[in-house]
């Protein structure tokens, strides 16, 4: 014999009903059940050091003049910009906030040496986590460096020159024992330094006057520079007797300029392709000696700043 059904709906089933009853009401009056706001990203250090950089180069534009070293910065302040992904720009609040009281725009002068050593300082806090980051960082200061100071040594009688920013007019020209530099690129800088000290005698031997004494002492210098870098343990040594150097390179006055301002930045640009992998400790003075080739390039006539890269060494965004 069957059981009776029962009388009244089970339990369950009134709450299930009731729920329903309730989510109609809910849709009807339009509430909804509150769910948690979005969490706001937090950028990393790296974000927030290269933000900043980008940040500089966009002053450094804003302030531009019409100097030379004012000229350069405009052509190649925004290919370093791009570089660094460019100024980010914050969603606008839906909550306006006060208006800050606008601040003088810097001079050149000082927004570039703010860019310099803010970039220094940034590389040396994002080496750890993004070398390619500090490689590029260091490659903009290399380049504002060179910009800023080229005009000033046109004409100027040929010695070894630091970089300012690196705070030491001695060097280090040199790597320290210990240096995880390749040794292979040690001797090929040896090598670009040989080569240079003999295109300078080639010259000095067709010069006269001043002309020829300022070659011989550059000659004598990238000779002493490539002894040393040979000296080094582990280098070897791959310098030659004799070089090639087209009689046509030496004729004149200005092709002599030309061949002397070619292989000053020849070795620039072999010092600056040592920046990105580099370790910190390297950093010196491979800065510093990219910065005194092209200062060595600067002092010689013809010399032109719009030759200089806006990212010595570096080919990448990083």
């Amino acid at each position: 014999m069957m059981a009776p059904m029962p009388s009244r709906p089970s339990r369950a089933l009134g709450v299930v009903i009731t729920a329903g009853i309730l989510a109609v009401a809910v849709a009807g009056c339009s509430w909804r059940v509150e769910t948690p706001p979005l969490e706001r990203r937090t950028p990393t250090p790296t974000v927030v050091l290269r933000d900043q950089a980008a940040i500089r180069e966009q002053t450094v534009i804003d302030v531009a003049d019409s100097s030379e070293s004012g000229v350069a910065e405009s052509l190649l302040a925004p290919e370093r910009l791009a570089a660094l992904g460019g100024v980010y720009v914050a969603t606008p609040s839906p909550t306006p906030s006060p208006t800050a009281s606008p601040t003088p725009d810097p001079t050149l002068e000082v927004a570039v040496a703010d860019a310099i050593d803010g970039a220094l300082e940034a590389a040396e806090a994002a080496e750890a986590d993004d070398p390619s980051l500090a490689a590029l960082l260091r490659a903009v200061a290399l380049s504002h460096a060179v910009v800023t100071d080229a005009p000033a040594v046109a004409g100027k009688a040929p010695r070894e020159r630091a970089m300012p920013s690196l705070g030491d007019e001695a060097g280090p020209w040199l790597p320290a024992d210990g240096t995880s530099a390749d040794a292979a690129a040690l001797a090929s800088l040896a090598v670009a330094h040989d080569r240079a000290s003999f295109a300078y005698e080639v010259a000095a031997a067709r010069a006269t006057g001043v002309e020829r004494e300022r070659a011989l002492t550059r000659s004598r210098l990238h000779e002493a520079r490539a002894a040393a870098l040979v000296a080094l343990p582990g280098v070897e040594d791959d310098r030659a007797s004799l070089y090639d150097v087209p009689p046509a390179g030496t004729g004149t006055r200005k092709a002599r300029a030309a061949t002397e301002r070619a292989v000053e930045t020849e070795i620039a640009e072999s010092y600056a392709a040592l920046i990105d992998g580099a370790d910190a400790e390297d950093v010196p003075w491979i800065l510093n000696g990219a910065y005194d080739a092209w200062m060595q390039a600067a002092s010689l006539r013809g010399f032109d700043l719009a030759d200089v890269p806006a990212l010595p060494g570096v080919t990448a965004a990083g």
